[in-house]
């Protein structure tokens, strides 16, 4: 039984797809296949159910996942062991929100490699649901994401509330008025992120609540892109005030406010139950996160 092939078949059942594991893995997807077959193999049982579409285990696959990351773990602490005077360490899973990678990913994660030169970071973007699922199943062991005001993490993970995130409605500098309601928006397109954005979902119920639809115009993940693309005229956006400061193309747009329309978001990190090992560089990279987060604010 390989260790490339657990890892494999773990990365096929927390990315959901033998694709996406393949991009991951930079594999191609019949060597991913291949992998799974031999650890099928070697266990004896059909690990993965080819007959579902999408993406299924079987019974034995779901019984065995956990294993694997338990050997996984297990020969990542075996390599740790008295490495720099750390102790026991394995790979580190964390997940980042789609608009927390500039803040999260350079700095803070640059901050706990250096204190914590033998530990493994694998880093994880998506939808903050979809990393916050993926924590309480033990896919990731930690995630920064973003929630509504109104929201707090689920019991079964351990959360932090880091800072407060706050949205800007974002309109062409030659936009009037600056003051309206949401009403006075009727018939404006939108340039947002895609489907899965949690500011997105809140801002269609909004409309929604109006009678209003969500006309979308451009969807991007590009803060930058979409920032353009509203000075140029193509439509209205939402965006996170700290980008919008420090973007070149703020000059030429203007800031709406919309005195019935608000997006309140809170920064959260989420853990699952971290082994030993794992707890200090965690801290150690919320703690940088944290101190990030009020040096940008102090800056805006």
């Amino acid at each position: 039984m390989h260790s490339d092939d657990l890892r494999t078949f773990v990365t096929v059942v927390e990315s959901g797809s033998i694709s996406a594991a393949a991009r991951e893995l930079h594999l191609t997807q019949p060597a991913v296949t291949r992998r799974v077959q031999r650890l099928e193999d070697a266990i004896g049982a059909p690990l993965v159910d080819r007959r579902r579409r999408p993406f299924a285990l079987t019974d034995a696959g779901r019984a065995a996942v956990d294993r694997c990351r338990g050997l996984l773990s297990a020969t990542e602490e075996l390599k740790g062991l008295a490495k720099d005077g750390l102790g026991p360490l394995r790979e580190l899973r964390m997940g980042i929100a789609h608009a927390l990678t500039e803040l999260a990913v350079v700095g803070p994660v640059d901050h706990m490699r250096r204190k914590f030169p033998g530990a493994s970071v694998r880093l994880h973007t998506g939808w903050s649901h979809e990393l916050l699922a993926r924590v309480k199943s033990g896919a990731l062991d930690a995630a920064v994401i973003l929630l509504l005001g109104r929201e707090t993490p689920p019991i079964g993970v351990t959360a932090h509330a880091l800072a407060k995130e706050h949205l800007a409605i974002v309109a062409p500098r030659s936009w009037r008025p600056r003051r309206c309601r949401a009403r006075d928006l009727h018939g404006a397109e939108w340039i947002l992120n895609p489907e899965g954005c949690a500011a997105r979902a809140e801002l269609r119920r909004a409309l929604a609540r109006l009678r209003m639809p969500l006309r979308v115009s451009v969807e991007t993940y590009n803060y930058e892109l979409q920032l353009r693309l509203i000075a140029s005229g193509r439509g209205l956006g939402l965006v996170p005030n700290r980008l919008l400061a420090r973007s070149p193309t703020r000059a030429k747009l203007r800031v709406l406010h919309v005195s019935d329309l608000a997006f309140p978001l809170g920064i959260w990190m989420v853990t699952g139950e971290l082994p030993a090992g794992l707890d200090a560089p965690v801290e150690t990279f919320r703690r940088a996160l944290v101190n990030r987060l009020q040096t940008r604010r102090r800056a805006e």
